[in-house]
């Protein structure tokens, strides 16, 4: 059932007969380091300093998130934004949040069952489900990240849904234009549609972002001054929670970020924080759409909880649901792989030494300024060696196994490189999983999901990985299935 890229396809091939560590040209580059060994891994993402990210990657990012925010931030500017947002990603502050993700999960599942009272209840009919989910996600991070109500699960002309409808499909209509544009600066200044769609998307979102930084700040300030109750002032959100935490009169003034800074953190909540669940969300019910036995599994175990909105404890204590998540995300890894490039000479250490040319041995692996190391997310996630011959099946019982060798990959959850790790793993990967978690709690509960006879479904990497049919690529990314009302026993 699994669809492996082609440039997937030839690392994994690559990583097999050459070994865990091995180097290559690339295009306008010096040589390329692969490794998917786990103390290579763990030295690449713990010294960032060595290892930021490249000039052309960051440009690209700066095209769709604007300012220097978490994404783009290096060195101890990073370090600063990050230490300031931390608490905001605390659990304790998603189990605040909890309520968010089950409302919206719930106009989700209402949206879906008004389509489906439409038709025969037995058959059911196929709808397009990455749209769906993404609309939803997109809810989440508005409202609990910035208390902004996109509605886009029942309005699609909101201002600022439009803006970022429109940079998702530029930057997916023209992925080789984005990249040459990372690269050569003239031609972001080129009259062309790509340009001025970014653009004009990024002064929305500045235009409407700051006002909601004016706001939040005008009622901190309030507050502080004893002038509102704190209880009628903060709401549960991420940046009401970042501002509160750069307003602290505990944080020296030239440690707080400025407002570009706060404000580059939206643009950031809005692509990363929908992208990556949205993308989750899809592949796992089309993972599940094909696995029938384990859908009714899942939906058995989801079927025993009383609570339509069950609390963070409740359901981290779901086993199957943890399974079913861990092993969407390993197999289907929303964001393929990422770059970083050597500042100065290093000695990368390896864990399985690698055979050169000459059969020589070596423990390390040599890199110069300027060469490239490939971080290959979705090649760690299927290599063999870690996850069994197996390993590019759907099967969620292998995390009830043990797999003790998974243990030395140094993802920042579940052992994966599905959120990176190190000092820039994802600083979101709690509320992605509680978020996506909540969502099949109730969509698994109320449907059944099953494939659409005759399609191929193929992916497409545009910031994350995302779903179209092979034999109907002019309709752009979709993922059509065949949705019914649960109707027999799981």
């Amino acid at each position: 059932m699994r669809e492996v890229r082609k440039d997937d396809t030839v690392l994994m091939k690559w990583s097999e007969e050459y070994g865990s560590t091995f180097g290559a040209r690339v295009v306008l580059g010096n040589y390329k380091v692969y490794t998917v060994d786990p103390r290579a891994l763990s030295h690449i993402l713990n010294h960032t300093d060595i290892y930021p990210k490249p000039e052309y990657l960051q440009n690209i990012l700066a095209s769709m998130v604007g300012g220097r925010g978490l994404l783009l931030a290096e060195g101890e500017e990073h370090k600063r934004q990050r230490r300031i947002m931390n608490p905001s990603f605390s659990l304790g502050h998603i189990k605040e949040i909890m309520p968010i993700f089950f409302d919206t999960a719930h106009q989700l599942r209402d949206s879906l069952n008004s389509i489906l009272a439409k038709v025969s209840e037995s058959e059911g009919t196929e709808i397009d489900m990455f749209s769906w989910v993404t609309r939803a996600a997109l809810d989440v991070i508005g409202q609990a990240g910035f208390g902004y109500r996109f509605n886009a699960l029942h309005d699609e002309s909101n201002e600022l849904f439009c803006a970022v409808h429109d940079m998702i499909e530029a930057a997916g209509k023209s992925p080789l234009l984005g990249i040459l544009m990372g690269r050569f600066q003239l031609l972001r200044h080129l009259p062309l549609e790509y340009n001025r769609k970014m653009t004009e998307a990024r002064a929305t979102t500045r235009r409407i972002g700051m006002a909601l930084i004016r706001k939040e700040k005008a009622a901190v300030q309030q507050e502080m001054q004893g002038k509102l109750e704190k209880s009628n002032v903060g709401r549960r959100d991420l940046l009401s929670a970042l501002i509160r935490a750069n307003m602290s009169p505990e944080l020296a003034l030239h440690q707080r970020m400025s407002d570009d800074e706060v404000l580059a953190q939206i643009s950031t909540f809005i692509v990363a924080g929908h992208e990556t669940t949205a993308s989750g969300l899809a592949w796992t019910l089309y993972s599940l759409s094909l696995s029938p036995r384990v859908q009714d599994k899942l939906r058995l175990e989801l079927q025993q909880a009383s609570e339509e909105a069950p609390c963070m404890e409740e359901l981290s204590a779901l086993p199957y649901l943890d399974a079913v998540l861990k092993e969407s995300l390993r197999l289907w890894c929303p964001v393929r792989s990422t770059v970083r490039v050597a500042t100065r000479a290093d000695q990368i250490p390896l864990s399985t030494p690698l055979v050169d040319r000459q059969g020589r041995r070596h423990d390390y692996v040599q890199v110069q300024a300027g060469d490239v190391v490939g971080v290959e997310s979705v090649v760690v996630n299927h290599a063999k060696e870690f996850w069994g011959e197996d390993a590019h099946e759907f099967r969620p019982e292998r995390w009830e196994e043990g797999l003790e060798k998974v243990k030395e990959i140094p993802g920042v959850w579940a052992h994966t490189m599905a959120f990176l790790g190190g000092a820039r793993a994802c600083i979101g990967y709690r509320f992605s999983v509680m978020e996506m978690k909540a969502i099949l709690f109730t969509l698994i509960r109320a449907f059944e999901f099953a494939p659409i006879e005759g399609q191929e479904i193929g992916m497409k990497d545009v910031i994350v990985i995302r779903p179209f049919v092979k034999e109907q690529k002019e309709k752009g990314i979709q993922l059509p299935l065949r949705v019914c009302k649960v109707h027999r026993a799981a």
